[in-house]
């Protein structure tokens, strides 16, 4: 009786996590061009997902956005599949080359496979590129860059001047 309350009690903290994270999300964009959507002061954020084919799939994400040098993206995907239907697994995932850890948690009937990217500093325009398996599920979550502050010209004109002081202090001292 103990067991099955357990298994009741995941499978209604999954259904719950899936509820609240679809109700805050805007629908996941699919593999191809994704635009990251400002969110909060230098946060930007895509959902992203798909239904891949069955069988082996590679799915690639290209963020349209530029990012700037300096600037930290992090991350995760899940597939969560109940007694192995609707599988998805994580075979392997890379954001411009950064690998992003994959694997599976088992929590009784319940399997959650995941892509999870730690944060990472990140320049230029991003590709996420996912590897995996599929039996007909498909996965969703959320890909956030926090964007470095781009300088103001004026930043430029003081470390140019504040320089230029310095190498002037540097060329007395010689003399």
């Amino acid at each position: 009786m103990n067991k099955n309350k357990l298994h009741l009690q995941t499978l209604a903290l999954a259904v719950m996590l899936a509820a609240s994270s679809m109700a805050s999300a805007t629908a996941p964009q699919g593999p191809g061009a994704v635009t990251l959507t400002n969110t909060a002061g230098n946060l930007w954020t895509a959902s992203i997902g798909n239904t891949p084919v069955l069988g082996m799939f590679t799915d690639i994400f290209t963020f349209t956005n530029p990012v700037t040098a300096g600037s930290t993206a992090y991350g995760t995907l899940v597939n969560t599949s109940f007694s192995g239907w609707s599988n998805v697994t994580f075979l392997a995932a890379d954001l411009n080359g950064i690998s992003l850890l994959t694997g599976a948690i088992p929590a009784g009937p319940m399997t959650f496979n995941v892509a999870t990217l730690l944060p990472s500093s990140v320049t230029g325009p991003l590709t996420l590129t996912i590897h995996g398996t599929s039996n007909g599920g498909s996965y969703g979550g959320d890909i956030n860059v926090l964007m470095a502050p781009i300088p103001e010209p004026e930043t430029y004109g003081m470390m140019i001047a504040g320089l230029g002081i310095l190498a002037m202090l540097a060329r007395r001292r010689k003399q």
